[in-house]
């Protein structure tokens, strides 16, 4: 039969595209199952999302690729939700659901034909620059290049009219290769024949036998069958040689041979590290809970019981034990034979919290996060959907975690308040907390929104019924809340007593600590050694060639790096422009703080180890695990670092915090810093004193004592923070009083982005409107990765227009006039609806 069926594409089109089918199965049966498609020139991979009705010119499917749907109807249904909300089109939403190296791609290669003459070269550049910058890369380099790899080198966007042009006249030649994605990896099982298993005199002899002429080989047999009889089920060939230590695998080929042992190729189900020092002190699940926590338990058992949509929010301070609440409320869910999502915000804090959910659920666990290679993903994504993990821990793309329809049970989103759940880019800008929710509401199941220090947007939405509010107001197991000192570093910068970055009395602190062998966590939240280098006799200070800010030394490496585009030059020992060799390295990152302190502590006599985290030493795979076992097995004195050692980290050893600079963010140009600083500094000073037996102190260095942030951190009351902020943001229109919309344009030319801009900002009617238009601006980065910015802020006004659908509804009507009559191929356009940048 003929099937007419609707198509989403993963590109910025906000329709779906209708192909013919011929098949011979339900038409039904195909919706959700991914397929591919010839469009245009591409191929493409796109998900069948409905039945449609033929028009004029379809094309026919290439191929469906799924057997059965790859996506389920509430998946459907929330990304639906997603692209409506979030403005883009069904397609991308449904691309982020798939995880990478999981589609076939169609990749572009690009092969030069012929050497271009230098000077036919130069005659280029000034008539058809972005055709020569092209030639150029593809002639320093031998062999075709991808279309992607050309993209990223030459950072001007699309280059697919350079490339038609090339190609037409006959410089290149380009051809289109479909890459397979991941494929389920295959293991060899070893299984004991079902004929003995089932006679124990059999059984009996066999192993007498071998006992007797082959010791190897009853050894083999002897550790399958225990391993049968246990789990019901076989074991890897490569397991029994690592279990046995064997050198060859003859006695188990042998085994094979003879029929003894019978061998299978199995899908490889992967399963939680082997890990030899856990990060885990105890099983949780056994440790008594407070009357606090038994409450916010018992609520949300029962919420769990009346299997109906619940959004709870569990306020509970620093070492609260929050923790042993979602570990009850996951038992209860299993108990009802329900499946769990646990999103947290930092890939930093999984290896813990996978330790410490394994300590009570064993091997029920599967992990998603982006520090995995494309196979390991694909192998627990396949767990899940096969319904061999239980449980689900991972960062924000874990929110579209394949669970079957009616199996997801319980949310948890920990750490809430977290910027990282929002993603940036590409499309959808979505945020992975307000969507968990959505999910929640779909399945619906009970959420619960975890934190110490709750966004301002959470604690208001519970104070105004949406979300069910619970509090932990006192810490678990006996311990106390450490003790804050602040040191005002203005005093220490005019006596002269400050060295390096720190006061005398962060120092003491840090050395007793380390004579008695307690644990330090010190906390800076810049990494590098020097925000830049700076010639004192001329001034100049060397910028980023593709970015509006300047380079950040990173002394181990030699080199000045962008942290934001990732170009990178070597550091100056003499000035580039006037030859001065006096260079200053002003500001302080992470390298620094840890350069200063060892050299201080030597010269005190102190032997300490010390190390940081940042991403600097966690780009290679499973340095987090690497440090943090160290540090909990105390062969780390002192731990420094960013915000990765901020949240959510549980050492009983820990009994100092020191917070080198609680200035870094308080006056960035966000509305946000006040909010970001006092949930930072809040988050890590609670690192400090989480065991009964270690009174915890936390040393805070400021320059600003007096302002709220600092206050409220001092006093541990995120009253005093919230009641002061909301009513700020009341008096200015912020969030959660307002909801913020920035349309960005972006290009190389300048000028093309700035009237794109003010076309736009034009094309959106602000009179009598519920929004307020602000811009176009200039925003603090003016050039990012080789484009120029302008930013259209809109503020809408939730009181007069609760949902955001009238904004969203104007916004897309201008924006179809801008495409139409206006759009530029050179300038790029993105709109954020809930933006989390510096607005």
């Amino acid at each position: 039969m003929i099937s007419y069926l609707s198509i989403a594409l993963p590109i910025p089109v906000q329709k779906v595209f209708t192909y013919r089918y011929e098949h011979e199965m339900s038409p039904s049966d195909l919706i959700g199952c991914r397929a591919l498609v010839p469009f245009g020139k591409r191929i493409l991979t796109g998900v069948i999302v409905e039945l449609g009705q033929p028009v004029q010119g379809m094309k026919d499917i290439i191929e469906v690729i799924d057997d059965t749907p790859f996506f389920t109807q509430s998946m459907l249904r929330l990304t639906k939700k997603m692209s409506e909300y979030y403005m883009c089109s069904w397609g991308e939403a449904l691309k982020a659901g798939i995880p990478r190296g999981m589609t076939p791609q169609s990749v572009m290669h690009v092969e030069l034909l012929t050497r271009i003459d230098p000077k036919e070269l130069i005659v280029m550049k000034k008539r058809a620059p972005k055709r020569a910058a092209l030639l150029e890369v593809l002639l320093s380099h031998s062999g075709p290049l991808t279309e992607v790899y050309l993209e990223k080198m030459l950072k001007t966007g699309t280059i697919s009219d350079q490339l038609d042009a090339l190609e037409n006249a006959g410089v290149i030649k380009t051809t289109r290769n479909l890459e397979q994605g991941a494929k389920p990896r295959l293991q060899s099982m070893i299984y004991v024949n079902p004929e003995f298993m089932q006679d124990d005199q059999k059984l009996r002899d066999i192993l007498h036998s071998l006992d007797e002429k082959y010791p190897k080989q009853a050894s083999v047999f002897s550790h399958v069958y225990l391993q049968q009889k246990r789990t019901g089920n076989g074991i890897a060939i490569s397991k029994v040689k690592e279990d046995l230590q064997l050198q060859s695998q003859s006695p188990i080929n042998t085994l094979i041979a003879n029929g003894i042992l019978i061998s299978k190729k199995v899908e490889y189900v992967p399963e939680p590290e082997s890990i030899k020092d856990s990060l885990a002190q105890r099983d949780e699940s056994l440790l008594n809970m407070t009357l606090e926590q038994k409450h916010a338990h018992a609520m949300i058992h029962e919420a769990l019981h009346e299997v109906q949509a619940k959004t709870f929010l569990l306020h509970g301070i620093t070492g609260s034990g929050k923790t042993l609440v979602y570990i009850q409320a996951i038992r209860s869910a299993l108990a009802l034979d329900k499946d769990c999502l646990l999103l947290v915000p930092e890939i930093s804090l999984t290896p813990q919290l996978v330790d410490r959910f394994s300590a009570t659920f064993g091997d029920q666990i599967a992990v998603l996060h982006s520090k995995m290679t494309n196979q390991e993903r694909y192998e627990h994504w396949r767990k899940i959907r096969n319904g061999n993990a239980r449980i689900v821990i991972g960062a924000r793309s874990a929110l579209f975690a394949p669970f079957r329809d009616g199996r997801l049970g319980l949310i948890i989103v920990d750490e809430e308040h977290e910027s990282s759940y929002k993603q940036e880019a590409p499309a959808p800008r979505y945020n992975a907390r307000d969507f968990a929710v959505v999910r929640g509401n779909i399945e619906n199941i009970v959420t619960i929104l975890g934190s110490a220090t709750p966004s301002m947007e959470s604690m208001f939405n519970a104070q105004h019924g949406k979300y069910h509010y619970l509090h932990i107001s006192s810490r678990a197991d006996g311990a106390t809340l450490p003790e804050l000192q602040l040191i005002d570093i203005r005093e220490h910068r005019k006596s002269g007593t400050l060295h390096g970055s720190f006061s005398e009395e962060m120092l003491q602190a840090i050395i007793q600590r380390v004579i008695k062998k307690e644990g330090v966590i010190l906390f800076h939240n810049r990494r590098g050694f020097a925000r830049f280098q700076e010639c004192p006799d001329c001034g100049h200070i060397p910028m980023c060639k593709h970015c509006s800010v300047s380079l950040t030394l990173h002394k181990h490496s030699g080199m000045l790096r962008c942290h934001y585009c990732g170009y990178a030059e070597r550091s100056m020992h003499s000035c580039t422009i006037c030859g001065g060799t006096d260079i200053k390295e002003p500001g302080t990152g992470t390298q620094k703080v840890e350069e200063e302190l060892q050299e201080i502590l030597i010269a005190r006599g102190i032997k300490a180890v010390i190390e940081r985290m940042d991403l600097d030493t966690t780009a290679k795979k499973g340095e987090h695990r690497r440090i943090l076992t160290a540090f909990s097995k105390k062969e780390i004195d002192i731990l420094i670092g960013t915000q990765m050692v901020a949240k959510g980290l549980d050492f009983p050893h820990v009994s100092m915090v020191g917070i080198i600079d609680a200035d870094h963010q308080l006056f960035m140009p966000d509305f946000r810093s006040s909010e970001r600083t006092f949930q930072l500094l809040t988050q890590v000073a609670g690192r400090a004193g989480r065991s009964g037996h270690l009174q915890g102190n936390v040393f805070l260095q400021t320059s600003h004592p007096e302002h709220q942030s600092i206050l409220a951190t001092m006093t541990g009351s995120y009253e005093l923070f919230y009641n002061d902020e909301l009513q700020s943001r009341k008096e200015a229109l912020y969030p959660p009083y307002s909801r913020i919309v920035t349309i960005e344009c972006a290009g190389p030319d300048e000028y093309a982005v700035h009237e794109s801009a003010t076309i736009i900002s034009q094309l959106l009617p602000t009179k009598g409107q519920p929004f307020l238009l602000l811009g176009p601006s200039i925003p603090f980065i003016a050039k990012l990765k080789s484009q120029y910015r302008r930013v259209i802020v809109l503020k809408g006004n939730k009181n007069e227009d609760p949902s955001g659908e009238i904004l969203r509804l104007l916004m897309k009507k201008a924006m179809q006039i801008y495409a139409d009559k206006h759009a530029k191929q050179s300038v790029k356009v993105t709109i954020d609806i809930d933006a989390y940048g510096s607005v």
